[in-house]
């Protein structure tokens, strides 16, 4: 609602200067929050920016006509057609009370009882009342929330007007806010339409929406797992028998069945799921009888709904441990990587208070080959070690307190980790072939690594390996000088330089030739293998 709102408020009647009326509460006190006023609300704000023919035309009572007329032109000023059309779909009982004029809903205020100074969200908001037949507009509240109220109206703004949604603090009966004055609110007197039932009460596989949205849900364990329209042939799912729900209750369910539910892709398919915090972890073989999902229900959901949680991370703080027992250790979840908590560690660091979640044993053998990626932000979780570390493709590399704040790392989220895992970590190679610059951006040169070492590279080394086409990661300048600086890669390292097609691996500071033979299946990997400038193989001595 703007200034535009007075030159397209509602005119059902001619009238010379109209008196204003200040009304004062009549009778029984307004509907207060509730299943219906709720629903009123989420109904309105729906509509926001749609014209008099949306829906074919708004039309609420039985003595209301429509706000479109041949389905495509505005038949008349429509805000009473709209605020009668919202109320109806959410069952307000009285209707017939109400017309096409703005002032019919003092008509139904004063007929129920329930005019009021004070605005309850699903109220009629009526302006400029002439204390009989006319008013100028009207509309409804759909919040209140402190000092400011929220009014959703049709037939507002610019012609031929539309629905929209504004918040003022100029609410009370006598104040201008958009240059037109309130005269009183109107609460719906009651509904009739009947109670819908609670959905977390209905038995799993249900199909469940609100009498107020288009949204379906499937009921899975107490939980409401969205139905998508890609879901509905390949799942079989019968809209035919969908249930009416109580609003409230179903805009509250749960969005991800508890965890521990055992679920598989309703369209089919062999794979059983455990759902663990809204993720959906893959259950192996192995662990199917082994951890005794095969003695749970096993819950059949939406398709898209399960692609989707199949692909989540845990949420890093979760402790996890083997369902089935094999494996007795702890682990913490750190962006997707399950870390290892030591026997000192579990209570010293407070794990133990924690909620342990049993998980597959094969899914978790393989989140603990993980790490973290390359990027995330660690301390020791005890505090023992204050100093602070960013992953670097496989190791934990020291941010100095300069670096900090220069290069942005106190942006991030700092993880805590244990501190065993973060020790073995921090003495860990960054992977060979990452290639790596600093990150503050004071020295340009870029560099390879190569057991341990950062070795620079001209731009022709750089393009000339295809370095260009791998990712470029910004790593603590402090740290990068250290590791350019290390005499030699580490004992293995195997190193190729453009000047030949030899191979080199390091031994001891020195280099030794490496044969064919030495490559192939089961052996060395071609892969593994770094390139680097003429001039640094040329460095080390021939074994």
């Amino acid at each position: 609602m703007s200034r535009a709102l007075k030159a397209t408020a509602i005119r059902l009647t001619s009238a010379s200067a109209l008196a204003v009326t200040v009304l004062t509460a009549v009778g029984a006190a307004p509907a207060s929050a509730s299943t219906l006023t709720d629903g009123i609300s989420a109904t309105a704000r729906a509509e926001n920016g749609n014209g008099a023919c949306a829906h074919g035309g708004y039309v609420g009572g039985p003595n209301q006509s429509s706000s479109c007329y041949g389905g495509t032109t505005t038949a008349h000023a429509w805000c009473a057609d709209f605020a009668g059309w919202v109320w109806a779909r959410n069952g307000v009982t009285g209707l017939s009370t109400l017309d096409d004029r703005a002032a019919s809903f003092m008509d139904y205020g004063k007929k129920y009882g329930t005019i009021s100074n004070t605005p309850h969200v699903g109220d009629a908001v009526v302006y400029n009342y002439n204390g009989s037949d006319y008013a100028d507009h009207v509309a409804l509240v759909t919040a209140v929330s402190g000092g400011t109220v929220t009014i959703t109206g049709g037939n507002q703004g610019a012609r031929p007007g539309h629905v929209s949604t504004n918040a003022t603090s100029s609410y009370s009966v006598g104040s201008l806010p958009w240059g037109q004055r309130i005269s009183g609110y109107v609460s719906p007197a009651g509904s009739n339409t009947p109670s819908l039932p609670n959905p977390a009460s209905l038995p799993a596989g249900t199909l469940v929406k609100s009498p107020n949205g288009p949204d379906v849900k499937v009921i899975i364990n107490g939980a409401g797992i969205p139905v998508a329209a890609s879901d509905v042939t390949p799942d079989k799912y019968d809209l035919s028998k969908i249930v009416l729900v109580d609003d409230t209750a179903f805009r509250a369910l749960p969005s991800a069945p508890a965890s521990g539910t055992v679920v598989h892709d309703q369209a089919g398919g062999a794979n059983r799921y455990v759902v663990i915090d809204g993720t959906a972890l893959l259950i192996g073989a192995e662990d199917w009888t082994a951890a005794g999902y095969n003695d749970r229900a096993d819950m059949g959901v939406p398709t898209a709904w399960l692609q989707n949680a199949a692909q989540r991370q845990l949420t890093t703080g979760i402790v996890v441990m083997d369902q089935t027992g094999k494996d007795p250790k702890r682990y913490v979840m750190v962006d997707g990587a399950a870390l290892y908590i030591s026997g000192s560690e579990w209570t010293a660091d407070e794990y133990n208070t924690q909620t342990l979640m049993g998980v597959p044993g094969e899914w978790l053998k393989a989140a603990a080959k993980k790490v973290p990626s390359t990027g995330t932000v660690l301390m020791d979780q005890s505090g023992t070690d204050p100093s602070r570390y960013v992953m670097l493709n496989g190791a934990a590399v020291h941010i100095s307190a300069a670096e900090w704040t220069a290069n942005g790392y106190d942006k991030r989220s700092l993880m805590g980790v244990p501190g065993g895992w973060l020790a073995s970590t921090v003495s860990a190679q960054v992977s060979n072939g990452t290639i790596v610059k600093d990150a503050s951006g004071a020295n340009a040169t870029v560099y390879v690594m190569a057991g341990g070492v950062a070795v620079p590279l001209s731009y022709a080394d750089f393009t000339g390996f295809g370095y260009d086409k791998r990712p470029l990661e910004g790593a603590p300048g402090e740290w990068l000088v250290s590791a350019a600086a290390k005499a030699a890669p580490a004992d293995g390292t195997m190193l190729l330089s453009p000047d030949s097609n030899t191979v080199w691996q390091v031994v001891g500071g020195k280099k030794k030739a490496m044969t064919a033979d030495q490559f192939g299946e089961g052996k060395l990997s071609f892969n593994d293998v770094v390139g680097v400038p003429t001039a640094f193989t040329a460095k080390f001595p021939t074994v």
